[in-house]
C-alpha cells in the first residue's frame, strides 16, 4: 500500500494557502438543493433532475464550516439569481474582497447545463472553482470522450442511439454481446433504474433502448458491459502539477467485486452502497489507474478537483467509464474520502484544499482575480 507521504504535503500547502487568503476572498456558493432550487422542468420518468443536487443539510454543512474556518460567505441556490446580482452590481456594492465561486450549479435538463456557472465566471473574470465551460460540456458527452479516448486508454466499445433521428448513429452494437444502456448526458446514475439496465443485446432488446432514448428524450450510450470491481479515482490539478487522491472502491451488498452489479440510480440515492478504501485491498491495480487518471485529466484539459471512474475485470485490465469536471463534496463522496484515508478527515480539509488549488490556479493561468 503506498503511503501518500507525497499527497499530504501538497494537500497541506494548498490548505495553508487558503488560511492565508481567508481575509483577501469572498466565497460565493452556488449550488442547486433538493426542495429549495426551483425546477420547471423534469424528466417524465422514475427518476429526478433533483437526484443530482444536494440536500439543505449538505450545503448548510459546506456554508458552516467556512464560516467557522473564517471566510465570509455568500449562498445561491440557483444559478440565475447569482448571475442576476453579479450583472446588476449587488454582490459587489456589498464585499469589498476577490471572489471566488465554489460552483456545484446544475440546474435544468439541457446538456450544457454544468456550463453556465463557468462560462459565466470567465466572461467577467471570477475566480471558480474546477474546469472550464468546455471540459465540463465534454465531460457531459460520454460517447463523444470515448472516443476521443480510444486509442490512447481503454475504454469499453460504445454505440450511441440518438432520440431525434431515432436511429443509430454509428452502426448498432453486434448481437448476443453483454452491454449496458445508459443516458449519454447524465450523471448520479439517473437513467439506470435498475439491474435490468445489464442485458444481451439482440432484436428483442432493442426497443428497451428506444424507449429510454425517448423516455428521457436524449441519446442513449450502449456500452460493453465490463464485469469485475468498480472504483473512482479523485485528483487534484492546477495545470501544471497533478496528484490522485486514494481511489475509493464500490461495494454493492458486501461485494467488492461486483461482477455485473451496477451502481443504479436507486442504489446511490438510498445509500445502498458503501465506499473502501481501494489502495487498501488493490494496491497493484490503484498504483495502475492513478497513472492514467493524471494522462486522462491532462488530455482532457481537466482542472480543479476531478473524478475519473473504472470498472476493472478479473484479468486486471481497468477501462474508463466516466468523468467528473465537478464532483460531489459532500461527507458521502470519494473526494472526501480520499481524505479521510490520508487522516485528513476534518471536513474542513476538503473545502480548504479546493479553495487554496483554485487561488493558485489561477496564480498560473490567464484568469485576472
Amino acid at each position: 500500500m503506498e503511503n501518500f507521504t507525497n499527497e499530504r504535503v501538497l494537500l497541506q500547502d494548498l490548505i495553508d494557502y487558503a488560511h492565508k487568503n481567508i481575509n483577501n476572498y469572498l466565497v460565493i456558493i452556488v449550488g442547486n438543493v433538493v426542495g429549495i432550487t426551483p425546477h420547471e422542468n423534469d424528466f417524465h420518468a422514475d427518476t429526478s433532475i433533483t437526484d443530482e443536487y444536494y440536500t439543505l443539510s449538505q450545503f448548510n454543512r459546506i456554508s458552516s464550516c467556512l464560516q467557522k474556518i473564517g471566510f465570509d460567505t455568500l449562498c445561491y441556490f440557483d444559478e440565475m439569481d447569482f448571475i442576476h446580482d453579479v450583472l446588476t452590481h449587488r454582490i459587489r456594492n456589498n464585499y469589498p474582497q476577490k471572489f471566488i465561486v465554489l460552483n456545484f450549479a446544475q440546474k435544468g435538463l439541457v446538456r450544457g447545463r454544468k456550463s453556465l456557472v463557468p462560462a459565466f465566471c470567465e466572461m467577467n473574470n471570477i475566480l471558480h472553482t474546477n474546469s472550464n465551460a468546455f471540459a465540463c460540456s465534454f465531460a457531459r458527452e460520454k460517447y463523444y470522450w470515448g472516443l476521443c479516448l480510444r486509442g490512447l486508454q481503454k475504454t469499453p466499445e460504445g454505440w450511441l442511439y440518438d432520440n431525434i433521428a431515432d436511429d443509430w448513429v454509428a452502426g448498432e452494437p453486434p448481437k448476443d454481446i453483454k452491454v449496458i444502456s445508459k443516458l449519454c448526458n447524465q450523471s448520479s446514475s439517473i437513467g439506470l433504474e435498475s439491474q435490468d439496465s445489464v442485458f444481451i443485446y439482440g432484436n428483442d432488446t432493442k426497443e428497451k433502448i428506444i424507449s429510454l432514448s425517448h423516455k428521457y428524450d436524449q441519446p442513449v450510450l450502449v456500452q460493453e458491459c465490463i464485469s469485475g470491481k468498480e472504483v473512482e479515482v479523485p485528483v487534484f490539478f492546477d495545470g501544471k502539477t497533478a496528484f490522485c487522491l486514494p481511489p475509493s472502491g464500490i461495494n454493492i451488498k458486501n461485494d467488492c467485486v461486483l461482477e455485473d452489479k451496477i451502481l443504479t440510480n436507486d442504489l446511490r440515492c438510498h445509500g445502498g452502497f458503501t465506499l473502501f478504501d481501494f489502495d487498501e485491498k488493490f494496491p497493484n491495480e490503484s498504483q495502475e489507474i492513478k497513472k492514467r487518471t493524471i494522462e486522462i485529466v491532462k488530455l482532457l484539459d481537466m482542472q480543479g478537483v476531478c473524478r475519473v471512474d473504472y470498472r476493472i475485470d478479473a484479468s486486471g485490465d481497468a477501462y474508463v467509464i466516466d468523468i467528473n469536471c465537478n464532483p460531489h463534496l459532500t461527507e458521502t463522496s470519494s473526494v472526501y474520502k480520499g481524505f479521510k484515508y490520508l487522516g485528513m478527515e476534518d471536513y474542513s480539509n476538503t473545502l480548504l484544499a479546493i479553495l487554496g488549488l483554485t487561488v493558485k490556479r489561477a496564480e498560473i493561468s490567464w484568469v485576472k482575480i
